[in-house]
């Protein structure tokens, strides 16, 4: 978890790719439907694009799907960015519970606004595929035309979008935060570092907890 700009997806796809994991994004999930010529697809396009966040029954479904989905495929799943409010926490932790998950380990990447506003002003997308992913330099800007995406900026990291985002996630999803800060369960990274020393802290607390790496 982390506001906009905190470096979610960079540090979900490293895990995920350190783990053996699978990356899941519900951003990337709802960029998916909003490519759609539906009338679903339209107004989750009318919604991201603005810088919203979904309602959270619908994010919650599409998160639990994906669980369904992977699990059943013996496949483990590194969230990015979820959940996005208090209602999807809820919905999504009592069906981890119910399925006997237990609780989810809870990453936190604190970056001041500052720099966030920054970040979110240059930062590159792989677009127009299915999942889309961060452009940090050569290689991802290769993979990117490989899979037939093209590089650019998301329309919800414009400046001015940037500070709807931000008024969204302090009204919606840091009281997620705070709620996982109570229950003992989450976990504060400084993620104003170089992402590859973000990275090393995370997995050294990664690493106090038993999971299974897969190959």
């Amino acid at each position: 978890m982390g506001m906009p700009g905190a470096g979610k997806g960079t540090q979900a796809e490293m895990i995920a790719e350190t783990v053996g994991y699978m990356q899941f994004s519900t951003g990337n999930a709802f960029r998916t439907i909003s490519r759609q010529d539906t009338d679903l697809g339209r107004r989750v396009k009318e919604t991201i694009d603005n810088g919203f966040l979904a309602p959270p029954e619908m994010a919650a479904e599409v998160v639990i799907a994906a669980v369904q989905e992977f699990v059943s495929h013996d496949t483990g799943l590194v969230f990015d960015g979820t959940p996005r409010t208090v209602r999807e926490s809820e919905i999504v932790d009592q069906f981890f519970l119910d399925h006997g998950y237990g609780r989810p380990l809870v990453l936190y990447l604190e970056v001041s606004k500052e720099i966030m506003m920054e970040r979110s002003s240059k930062r590159l997308y792989c677009m127009d595929i299915a999942d889309g992913f961060p452009v940090l330099d050569d290689k991802d800007a290769a993979l990117c035309a490989s899979q037939g995406g093209r590089v650019g900026r998301r329309p919800d990291d414009e400046p001015e979008k940037f500070l709807t985002r931000y008024n969204e996630f302090m009204k919606h999803t840091y009281p997620v935060v705070e709620r996982y800060r109570k229950e003992s369960i989450l976990h504060v990274i400084d993620g104003s570092q170089d992402r590859h020393v973000v990275h090393e802290a995370i997995m050294g607390i990664i690493g106090q907890y038993d999971y299974e790496k897969k190959s």
